[in-house]
């Protein structure tokens, strides 16, 4: 029986499923996207910087190392056969987390993420915000957290006042994001 752990790999603009599986024996084996699941030798070498794999009876050698990116997570640069790659690399949960929160911050929607009392408000309808630019501040165990705007655009409405309670998920701004918001 095989224990299976699924990975998102980026390569460009493409995107790649890679399920990599052990047996009680310990042997490995990895399916790409909707491919057979191929057994593979597979052993670290280079001190544990490379990896040295067999497929098909074929030797790839691939040298890993991490690389600093926008968000630094799964973030490779790998070097197989000699060819350079930019790779990342995220297990399937991280992947689905991080599409989540695109999506949720591309919405230009700004829900409150913990109860409050709105404090300030810093935009009204109709004026542009960048991103990153406060738009209001909710006070929650006496502590004031600020709100900041998740994507550049006009604020389209404004669903709170100064003075309001919210709860976790109540809709506090809706902003028209702009074009590459």
């Amino acid at each position: 029986m095989w224990m299976k752990k699924r990975y998102v790999l980026r390569h460009g603009g493409e995107q790649f499923t890679a399920v990599v599986a052990r047996d009680a024996d310990g042997r490995l084996a990895v399916q790409i996207d909707d491919g057979e699941l191929r057994e593979v030798d597979a052993c670290f070498v280079q001190n544990g910087r490379a990896l040295s794999l067999r497929v098909d009876g074929r030797m790839h050698l691939i040298d890993i190392s991490p690389r600093g990116g926008r968000d630094g997570h799964g973030a490779l640069e790998a070097t197989v056969n000699g060819r350079y790659l930019e790779l990342t690399v995220m297990d399937e949960l991280h992947a689905l987390a991080l599409a989540a929160v695109a999506e949720v911050a591309g919405s230009g929607t700004v829900r409150a993420e913990i109860p409050g009392l709105v404090v300030a408000l810093q935009a009204e309808a109709g004026r542009r915000v960048a991103a990153g630019e406060p738009l209001l501040v909710l006070e929650a165990m006496k502590m004031q957290n600020e709100i900041a705007a998740p994507v550049a655009g006009t604020v389209a409405e404004v669903a709170v006042r100064v003075g309001q309670s919210v709860n976790a998920g109540d809709v506090l701004l809706v902003i028209e994001p702009e074009a590459g918001g």
